[in-house]
C-alpha cells in the first residue's frame, strides 16, 4: 500500500497521519506506526455494514436532525420527489408520526423533538434509538449551582477510627456531614472505580480494572453490618488489634496489609452472616446486576486463581485461551465449580454499592446542592476486567497516553486502553452509556478526567515509545450529547478536566452541552504570566487551588515540587535547577501580586506605584512593610495559603473547590505524575481522623473565609 493509500485508510478510521507538536511544529506519523494501529483499529471497528440505520442516532432537543439514510435507500430517483415517512415513540409511550424533511444540502432531517431521553425511531421498517440531550439552558448545571463551595478528598487518606489503615465510604459518609455542616455543597472525590481484589498492591485510582464497577477495598462493612457482627466477624477471622492499631497508625496506607485485613473480615462476613440465610437486598442487588455483574465477579475469582499460578496470571492476555473469554465452556464451568467463590466477589460490590449509598445520602442529610462529585478515569488495565468482558469494544494493542510536549519531553504513555471509537458507533454507544451511569449512580456530579478524550486520543502500538503513537478521533458531538443526557436524567453536573493542549472549539462544544471546565490556579496566568485576577476566571468554569497532580499551594510556595523532581531525577543539571529555582522566584513574586493588589501601589517606585504627597511618606512606608512579601518558610506559606483560599473563593466561577490538602496547609502532593514507587504516590493519609479534620483553628479560619467570599445567592 502507498503512502498516500495508507493515510486515506487512516483517516477513514479516524486516525490523524499528520499532527502538530506543542512548539508548533507539524509533524507526521511514520508509516509503521500508522500501520500497526490500523490492524488494531480494524479488528475493533464495524465488522459488517449497516443495512439501514446506525444502532442510535444522537441529537439535540428542540433540533432537526439528519438522519443518514439517503445513501441506503435503493432506487430513490428524484431525491426530491422521495416521501420518507417516521413513525416515534418517546419514552414515555406517545407516538407521534410524519414524513421526514429534505435539508439544503439533499439529505433528510427528523423535525425538531422537545422530549429529552431514548426514544424510539422508525423509518421504513427499520429500528433505532434516538438520544435526545438536554440544551444547557434546562441542563442541571443551569440551576443547581449559584456561587457554591465545596471541597476535594482523596478516599484513601480520609481517618476513621476502626477504618483498618485506609479511608473508606463510612469515612466519606463522615466528611459529608462534617462539610455539609461547615456550608459545603461539594465534596468531591477520587477515584471508586473497581480495581483488583487479588493485587492490592496496584492501588493507583487511574489505572482501574473496570469503571462500571467499585472498588471494593474502599467498602466500609459498619455502614451495612451492627457492632455486634463486626466484632464475631473479626474474631472469625483472627484479626489482631494490634496489627490494626498499627496500620490505623501510619502515615502512609500499607495497602496489602491493609486490604488484607479488610479481605478477611469481609470473607468472615460472607462466610458466617450472609451465605446462611442470603440477605434480600443483596439478591436483588445481584438480579439487578445482570451478567455484567456476574462477569465481573467471575473475573475476579479467575484472575485470584491464575495469579496463585504465577505472575503472569495477572493479565488474562497470557491465560489458557479457553478462559481468555467469558463465553467459553470452560468459563462457565468454572462459575459453575466455584460458584461459591463468584458469589462472594458479587458480595465485595454490594457491600461496597450499600456503604457508598450511606455517604450519598450524608451528603443529601446535609442539604449539600451538588453532593458527592465522582471521578471518571479516562481509561482501564487492559489486563482487567471490563477488557476481559468487552474485548470487541476496547482497543486491546494499543495504549494511550500523550505526545512529546512541555510536560514531558518524551511524552507519555499511561499504561491504559479504553474504547474503540468504531465499536462504540456500532453498538449504540451502549457501553459508553453504561459506563457514565455507573459514575452518575451515587452522586450529584461527575468529574471526566482528560475530557479532551471525548473529542481524540493519543494511542501508541504495544511496546512502541510514545513518540510513536497518533491521534485517533472520537465522535465527540455524539459524546457530549450522551454525557449531557445521562447528567440530566441523573441531576447531576459534569467537570471536565481540560487542562494541557485543547483544540479550539472543544471548550465551547463543552460549554454547550453543561460541561464545566476547570480552572486551576497554576495555569491562570495571561500571556506576561500574572496571574489573572478572580474577575477575568472563566465563568463556565470551576475554581481550583491545585489538583492532585500538581504540588499543593504549601508546597508549591515552599518548593517542595522542585526538590522532588530534583530527587527523582526529573531535573538532570544544576543550569536546569537553577532556572527552576529562578523562575519560581518569579512566580512567588507574581502570585503575591495577584494576592495582594495593593503591594504594587505601594512599591519602589516602579510602573505600577501611585504618585503620593510627600507627607504620606511614612504612611507608605508603613504599607510597604505590611505587603512585604512572606518568607520561604511553614509560617510564610500558611500566610499564602490563608490568601490563595479567599483569592480563589472570590472568582466568579460557578464553583469553588479546595482540595482537603490545601485547606489544610499541608506541603506534600498525593501523586507526581510519571512516577513509580520512588514518591509514595496515593499513600498519604491526612494528619487527623475525619471527626476533627475540621476543627483545626486555621481551618476553621478558612472556611470562614469561603462563606464570605461565597455568600448564597
Amino acid at each position: 500500500m502507498s503512502d498516500e493509500a495508507l493515510s486515506r485508510r487512516a483517516a477513514s478510521f479516524g486516525l490523524k497521519s499528520r499532527w502538530t507538536d506543542a512548539q508548533g511544529i507539524p509533524r507526521r506519523v511514520s508509516q509503521e506506526s500508522l500501520r500497526e494501529i490500523l490492524t488494531v483499529l480494524k479488528t475493533s471497528q464495524e465488522t459488517c455494514s449497516l443495512a439501514f440505520l446506525p444502532p442510535m442516532i444522537v441529537t439535540d432537543e428542540n433540533s432537526a436532525t439528519p438522519v443518514p439514510i439517503e445513501n441506503k435507500i435503493k432506487n430513490f430517483g428524484n431525491v426530491a420527489e422521495k416521501t420518507i415517512k417516521f413513525i416515534l415513540i418517546l419514552e414515555n409511550g406517545e407516538t407521534t408520526e410524519g414524513d421526514l424533511t429534505l435539508s439544503h444540502r439533499g439529505g433528510f432531517l427528523l423535525p425538531p423533538v422537545q422530549v429529552v431521553g431514548y426514544h424510539k425511531l422508525i423509518i421504513e421498517d427499520q429500528e433505532t434509538v434516538l438520544a435526545v440531550a438536554p440544551v444547557p439552558s434546562s441542563g442541571p448545571a443551569s440551576h443547581k449551582i449559584s456561587r457554591c463551595w465545596g471541597l476535594s478528598a482523596q478516599i484513601y487518606s480520609l481517618r476513621q477510627r476502626g477504618d483498618r489503615g485506609m479511608g473508606h465510604f463510612g469515612a466519606v459518609a463522615e466528611m459529608a456531614h462534617l462539610a455539609g455542616r461547615a456550608g459545603a455543597d461539594v465534596l468531591m472525590l477520587s477515584p471508586v472505580h473497581a480495581m483488583f481484589a487479588a493485587r492490592p498492591e496496584q492501588y493507583s485510582p487511574y489505572s482501574p480494572s473496570s469503571r462500571l464497577f467499585l472498588n471494593i477495598f474502599l467498602a466500609d462493612p459498619d455502614a451495612v453490618f451492627d457492632a455486634a457482627i463486626i466484632r464475631a466477624a473479626m474474631q472469625h477471622a483472627q484479626l489482631s488489634q494490634n496489627v490494626i492499631d498499627r496500620l490505623e497508625a501510619e502515615d502512609f496506607v500499607n495497602w496489602s496489609a491493609s486490604a488484607g485485613c479488610r479481605l478477611k473480615l469481609f470473607r468472615a462476613l460472607y462466610d458466617h452472616h450472609v451465605t446462611e440465610g442470603k440477605l434480600k437486598d443483596f439478591s436483588d442487588f445481584v438480579r439487578s446486576g445482570g451478567e455484567p455483574l456476574h462477569q465481573h465477579a467471575v473475573f475476579e475469582a479467575l484472575h485470584a486463581r491464575e495469579l496463585r499460578r504465577g505472575l503472569a496470571g495477572g493479565d488474562w492476555r497470557v491465560w489458557p485461551p479457553p478462559i481468555r473469554s467469558p463465553a467459553t465452556p470452560e468459563v462457565r464451568r468454572f462459575a459453575d465449580d466455584m460458584s461459591r467463590e463468584v458469589d462472594f466477589h458479587k458480595f465485595l460490590q454490594w457491600l461496597a454499592a450499600r456503604s457508598l449509598s450511606k455517604a450519598k445520602a450524608a451528603a443529601k442529610k446535609e442539604n449539600m446542592k451538588i453532593g458527592l462529585i465522582g471521578d471518571l478515569a479516562v481509561g482501564v488495565d487492559p489486563a482487567g476486567s471490563e477488557c476481559w468482558a468487552g474485548q470487541a469494544d476496547h482497543l486491546i494493542g494499543l495504549s494511550i497516553g500523550a505526545p512529546p510536549d512541555a510536560l514531558s519531553q518524551d511524552g507519555q504513555n499511561w499504561g491504559l486502553t479504553t474504547y474503540s471509537p468504531g465499536a462504540l458507533r456500532t453498538t449504540g454507544y451502549q457501553t459508553f452509556i453504561g459506563m457514565l451511569r455507573s459514575g452518575f449512580s451515587y452522586g450529584g456530579g461527575l468529574r471526566i478526567d482528560h475530557v479532551m478524550a471525548l473529542e481524540r486520543l493519543w494511542v501508541i502500538p504495544a511496546g512502541a515509545h510514545p513518540r510513536d503513537g497518533a491521534y485517533l478521533t472520537y465522535p465527540r458531538d455524539d459524546l457530549l450529547r450522551l454525557v449531557a443526557l445521562e447528567a440530566n436524567r441523573a441531576a447531576a453536573v459534569v467537570i471536565g478536566e481540560d487542562l494541557g493542549t485543547v483544540r479550539p472549539g472543544f471548550r465551547r462544544a463543552a460549554t454547550q452541552h453543561d460541561v464545566l471546565g476547570m480552572n486551576v490556579l497554576p495555569f491562570q496566568r495571561d500571556v506576561n504570566g500574572a496571574f489573572l485576577p478572580p474577575e477575568h476566571w472563566s465563568k463556565t468554569s470551576v475554581a481550583m487551588t491545585t489538583t492532585h497532580d500538581l504540588p499543593t499551594i504549601a508546597g508549591w510556595w515552599q518548593g517542595n515540587d522542585i526538590s522532588w523532581r530534583e530527587k527523582l531525577g526529573l531535573i538532570h543539571s544544576d543550569a536546569e535547577l537553577n532556572k527552576a529555582k529562578k523562575t519560581r522566584e518569579r512566580d512567588r513574586q507574581a502570585l503575591w501580586e495577584a494576592l495582594t493588589p495593593e503591594a504594587k501601589r505601594v512599591g519602589d517606585g516602579s510602573s505600577g506605584d501611585y504618585a503620593k504627597p510627600s507627607g504620606e511618606k511614612a504612611d507608605q512606608e508603613g504599607r510597604r512593610q505590611s505587603n512585604r512579601i512572606p518568607e520561604i518558610s511553614e509560617a510564610g506559606a500558611e500566610e499564602i495559603v490563608d490568601k490563595v483560599i479567599r483569592f480563589v473563593g472570590g472568582t466568579d466561577c460557578p464553583v469553588a473547590i479546595i482540595p482537603v490538602e490545601d485547606l489544610l496547609g499541608l506541603s506534600e502532593q498525593p501523586n507526581i505524575p510519571g512516577t513509580i514507587a520512588v514518591h509514595p504516590n496515593w499513600c498519604r493519609r491526612y494528619p487527623n481522623v475525619s471527626k476533627s479534620l475540621l476543627s483545626r483553628r486555621a481551618v476553621l479560619k478558612r472556611l470562614a473565609a469561603l462563606r464570605s467570599e461565597r455568600p448564597e445567592r
